[in-house]
């Protein structure tokens, strides 16, 4: 019997195939340190953060967590950007959100959210389905293999579910780093999604016109070298089939596309995080509302240059 359950499963799993692939979130793709690795001492805060890019922004705060000591950050205190698979292409700011939102359930919960339970056979109650997230080893042998390997198959990384759930810091925030990226986010879309990032305690990080300018402002004095060129920073239009003008102008400072190495974080950002800061809070905009823009003409449709980044390393440095 248990062998036909199994046929039965896999050709279930074989059928659903890609439709499932993408019906959740969140996942490490294999890629993550240990927990005791990560957080050797009992936390104090960790930041948890949903970030619009599956690359760059992981990279940066990625590294910036290994070297938060020399940033100046408070021990016991972590930043972690929650990890998705390398399939997951979703990016639009509703999608980053619901990937925070997913982390929040499994973290308050010992059951899955409701995108993930949705791919698994109902054989697999809710009972067992809360068990297994309790204690793998509890339920039965059989069945926990042929779980498992749905789970996999589906793409869903229980071991991070584990992990995310199981690593709380004493005063944890959760937010969101999003792109103002005029060309595909609106006005009216941003400004939905921060007034859900209020009501509901999280904090809401845009850069004007995407990241990779927050990146620029690490490399260069973006004012002087640059001057005559802001509105082409605003526009953002696409150079080339891999870059923006604005990625662009990292890429020819920084020598690299999406992927920043550790070796490229401590040669270009690590020591400048402090002149970003600067360069920001100098010569362009921290404030969100002006971030966002406004309907009213196309032009304030693309917002003001600059971040409110620096928040996030005020949350980080003053507990």
């Amino acid at each position: 019997m248990e062998q036909f359950q199994f046929l039965g499963l896999m050709m279930w799993m074989k059928k659903r195939g890609n439709k499932m692939e993408k019906s959740f979130r969140l996942s490490s793709d294999g890629m993550f340190s240990r927990p005791e690795e990560i957080f050797p001492e009992t936390p104090l805060r960790i930041i948890f953060l949903s970030v619009e890019g599956n690359v760059t922004e992981q990279n940066y705060f990625g590294w910036l967590e290994k070297y938060r000591e020399k940033l100046g950050i408070k021990t016991g205190v972590h930043v972690h950007p929650l990890r998705r698979g390398k399939r997951d292409n979703f990016s639009a700011p509703a999608q980053v959100l619901e990937l925070l939102e997913e982390y929040i359930e499994i973290r308050e919960s010992d059951i899955l959210p409701n995108r993930m339970r949705k791919v698994i056979p109902t054989k697999y109650t809710d009972a067992f389905v809360q068990q297994y997230m309790k204690d793998p080893d509890s339920v039965d042998k059989d069945k926990k293999e042929q779980f498992e390997m749905l789970l996999k198959q589906v793409g869903i990384d229980l071991e991070y579910q584990f992990f995310v759930k199981e690593y709380q810091g004493q005063d944890d925030l959760f937010g969101v780093v999003i792109d103002r990226d005029y060309n595909t986010h609106t006005v009216m879309q941003l400004n939905e999604i921060r007034k859900q990032c209020i009501e509901k305690g999280y904090h809401f990080f845009i850069t004007t016109p995407c990241f990779e300018f927050w990146l620029l402002l690490h490399l260069v004095d973006v004012k002087k070298q640059y001057k005559g060129d802001m509105q082409k920073f605003r526009d953002n239009e696409k150079r080339t089939n891999k870059y923006t003008f604005t990625s662009l102008q990292v890429s020819e400072y920084a020598g690299h596309s999406k992927k920043i190495s550790e070796k490229i974080f401590r040669q270009y950002y690590l020591n400048h995080i402090d002149y970003a800061i600067s360069q920001v809070k100098k010569f362009f905009s921290t404030d969100v509302e002006k971030l966002i823009g406004t309907d009213e003409t196309e032009d304030s449709k693309k917002g003001k240059l600059g971040s409110n980044l620096p928040e996030l390393f005020k949350l980080l440095r003053e507990l």
